[in-house]
């Protein structure tokens, strides 16, 4: 049974501005290796035992250029590029996929998973999926729980409960993203990991889930599937249809009604969704060219474009990306709230620089 990786490429990625921007978001960008990450995961695939050779990709009708291009570069064939009018969360991404794959790949495995994460340790996290693929096989939606690393207060976290086989048990709970004391019980506990949003399932088992708990999320972004406008590889949704369909995550919409949940944790893979640029320093092996200046400096993140010469002087603790005509400069303590820049261009009418 082929597992078919469904990568999902239309997000934002605000608290990476400037890098990432409404042309290019995050995910097209080389921000850890000379590939962008949605190449890196296209790749992590290519090529490995289990996996279908032909990924799935579901985005944003506007970047349908760069998916192309991307893919070209890295010599990967698409089995479809499903394109959305606009976004409506990843309870009707999987919906499109499910039914996708069911009428395309009947007998198969989805593999729904964000094109903007950082995996250090692939091979582990590959023998995690072929593990987990005998449980998705047998009905359960299964997702992924990262081994937590610290008491994070920025991820939701899943609760293991009675075990299935191996490392797969049915989930007990989905809980919020924390505060600090309660996050730091889950990490004491070590019943909790952290939600990776990302999903292995029979398409057959995700659209009956779907008609269960989100009969017009299904109904809608089946339509709007049903309606596409097909040209080769791209399937370009129904705007009407689509735009009807209720917006939700599938945590929300699915995981946490359904009783076919089940969670592969920990999973110990190096994971990282790379969400600020303090993540990106962490697991970034990318080089500036020219070099950067430091000075009478320490402990700095510098993110330079191409061509462009970044010089600091008597500072630390800083984060620092330089792109185009756009700078930002902030302290690592606060790399989480990059997001509100964007907010505060798009409140200012600044439309330019988004």
């Amino acid at each position: 049974m082929a597992i078919h990786p469904v990568i999902m490429c239309g997000g934002a990625g605000t608290r990476l501005w400037p890098v990432s921007n409404q042309a290019c978001p995050k995910q097209f960008h080389r921000l850890v290796s000379d590939k962008s990450v949605f190449q890196e995961t296209v790749l992590r695939f290519a090529g490995q035992p289990g996996f279908h050779p032909e990924p799935v990709i579901i985005s944003n009708a506007a970047y349908a250029d760069l998916i192309a291009e991307q893919l070209a570069a890295i010599g990967v064939t698409a089995s479809a590029i499903l394109l959305e009018p606009e976004g409506r969360n990843t309870a009707a991404v999987a919906a499109v996929a499910a039914r996708y794959l069911a009428g395309a790949h009947p007998g198969g495995l989805g593999l729904l998973v964000p094109s903007d994460h950082f995996i250090g340790r692939p091979d582990t996290f590959l023998d995690a999926l072929r593990a987990a693929a005998p449980a998705a096989q047998s009905g359960f939606i299964t997702t992924f729980g990262i081994a937590p690393s610290r008491p994070d207060t920025g991820f939701g976290y899943i609760q293991a409960g009675s075990v299935i086989e191996g490392p797969v048990a049915r989930v007990a709970a989905f809980k919020e993203k924390p505060d600090a004391a309660t996050a730091a019980a889950y990490l004491a506990s070590g019943a909790y990991s952290w939600n990776a949003g990302i999903f292995l399932f029979r398409p057959e088992t995700m659209l009956t889930e779907l008609a269960a708990h989100a009969p017009a999320i299904l109904e809608n972004s089946s339509a709007a599937l049903a309606g596409a406008r097909v040209d080769g590889a791209c399937h370009y949704l129904e705007p009407a249809a689509f735009a009807a369909t209720p917006s939700n995550s599938v945590d929300y919409a699915v995981m946490e009604h359904t009783a076919h949940a089940a969670v592969y944790a920990p999973l110990d893979c190096a994971w990282s969704d790379i969400g600020t640029w303090a993540m990106v320093a962490e697991v970034s092996h990318r080089r500036n060219a020219p070099p950067v200046i430091e000075i009478d400096t320490a402990d700095c993140v510098v993110h330079a474009a191409d061509g462009q010469l970044v010089a600091l002087v008597g500072v630390d603790d800083l984060i620092v990306v330089a792109d185009g005509n756009r700078i930002l400069v902030t302290r690592k303590s606060r790399s989480q709230d990059v997001g509100a820049v964007v907010k505060a261009l798009k409140e200012r009418g600044l439309k330019d620089f988004l």
